[in-house]
């Protein structure tokens, strides 16, 4: 008997929840089962996160994961959005759509055992723990003194990167740009103490952070073999 198709079962078995689903509501909720709509989403986000599991046998399934985690995000806000006719909850959960692609990209780099996935995975989700931050507390301006997180974001992602491959080069590189993001966040810290927001705690404690990942990275860099060239 051959072997069955992995895409092939999870797009059938998609079907037939669908379809359960859709009988369910209709004989359970009558008309009030268009509010299950956003479940075609969530379907979709399964459909294509589960094969990214088999990853670890076929590396290249993991790549589902980059599109399959959003989706899920995005159709769990829906549901909740339509099942309590709550809309505006998009105002403070858009974020969590950035964080779900962050997700998606580092999951994707586990599976696939390719660590320059870090970089976009690191990277956005940076930005998206910043936007969240700023989402929530109004305080967009905190760009102004919270900007030396991308210097630190692509400084955090080679060093992950020298790490798994054991490249002193790349913790180097890594380090470098965390100590300049470090001296960006001295500055902003230091303006920091004349908000009298949530910025005052905010500049500070990325210095803590961005202190301790060069600390770590400076040891790693120490313990990394160097790398010598092949012998022809």
């Amino acid at each position: 008997m051959k072997n069955t198709n992995p895409l092939s079962f999870l797009f059938g078995l998609a079907l037939i929840v669908i379809g359960g689903l859709s009988l369910l509501g209709n004989t359970l909720l009558r008309l009030e089962a268009w509010r299950l709509w956003p479940t075609v989403v969530i379907i979709t986000g399964l459909v294509l996160t589960a094969p990214g599991f088999l990853g670890l046998a076929r590396r290249g399934f993991g790549a589902f994961f980059i599109p399959g985690v959003p989706l899920l995000v995005t159709g769990g806000i829906l549901m909740f959005a339509s099942l309590f006719h709550n809309w505006n909850v998009w105002a403070v959960a858009w974020p969590l759509v950035v964080l779900g692609v962050a997700i998606g990209f580092g999951m994707a780099a586990i599976f696939m055992r390719v660590p320059g996935l870090a970089f976009p995975a690191i990277i956005i989700g940076l930005n998206g723990l910043v936007l969240a931050f700023c989402n929530l507390t109004g305080l967009w301006t905190a760009w102004a003194l919270l900007w030396p997180i991308e210097p630190l974001a692509v400084g955090l992602s080679l060093f992950v990167l020298g790490f798994f491959e054991r490249s002193r080069g790349a913790i180097t590189a890594g380090v470098l740009l965390s100590a300049i993001a470090g001296v960006g966040f001295f500055f902003t810290s230091f303006f920091s103490m004349f908000n009298f927001s949530l910025l005052r705690f905010a500049a500070p404690a990325m210095l803590i952070l961005t202190g301790l990942i060069v600390i770590a990275a400076s040891f790693l860099r120490r313990e990394a073999p160097a790398q010598t060239p092949e012998v022809q």
